[in-house]
């Protein structure tokens, strides 16, 4: 009898193993291909960009794109478009400081501009925000086309004068490709 009790034991404890092994073979598989296909999403969604490889790493920088449709996408562009400005308005400000101190005064009164110029792409990414969630896309295509020139506007400052180079000039690229990809995501709802 100890040994059909031993049996049966080992033949349950055999089933559950089974039973557990299948289930989370299931459980990884599902997820798997979820990720591969929004990892498909985000590539296809890509390719329909300008900048595809600054597309496809910013959204993938965001977790959430793994799990995201495309309005999900749209949304995290945005996001991405709006945290560069910031980004660039802060830095613009610390160079402003230290223009101030031991800088030209041309200088700090291109730096002045772009100050301005940024605050006022910030606030107009941050109006898209409403025109995307209404599906306003015209409203949200003028916003974003002045954000975008905005960011030009800085970079044409520096231009005034011959033989200096703005200090800008990365990130005004950067930022003005970010929101490029956000109108062409938007396109294609």
């Amino acid at each position: 009898m100890a040994s059909s009790s031993k049996a049966f034991n080992q033949a349950f404890v055999l089933t559950i193993f089974l039973v557990a092994c299948f289930a989370f073979t299931g459980t990884t598989h599902s997820t798997l291909n979820d990720n591969i296909e929004n990892e498909d999403l985000v590539s296809s969604t890509c390719k329909k960009t300008l900048y595809v490889q600054l597309c496809i790493s910013s959204l993938r920088s965001d977790p959430r794109s793994g799990s995201s449709d495309l309005k999900g996408l749209a949304a995290i562009a945005l996001n991405l478009s709006i945290a560069k400005g910031v980004d660039n308005l802060s830095y613009i400000k610390n160079l402003k400081s230290e223009f101030a101190s031991n800088g030209s005064q041309m200088t700090f009164s291109y730096l002045s501009d772009c100050l301005d110029v940024y605050s006022d792409a910030i606030q107009n990414l941050q109006d898209s925000v409403q025109a995307l969630n209404d599906k306003s896309y015209d409203t949200l295509r003028s916003l974003v086309s002045a954000a975008m020139t905005d960011s030009e506007t800085c970079e044409d400052g520096f231009k005034e004068v011959k033989g200096f180079r703005s200090p800008l000039t990365e990130q005004n690229k950067y930022f003005s490709r970010l929101c490029s990809n956000f109108l062409a995501i938007t396109t294609l709802d």
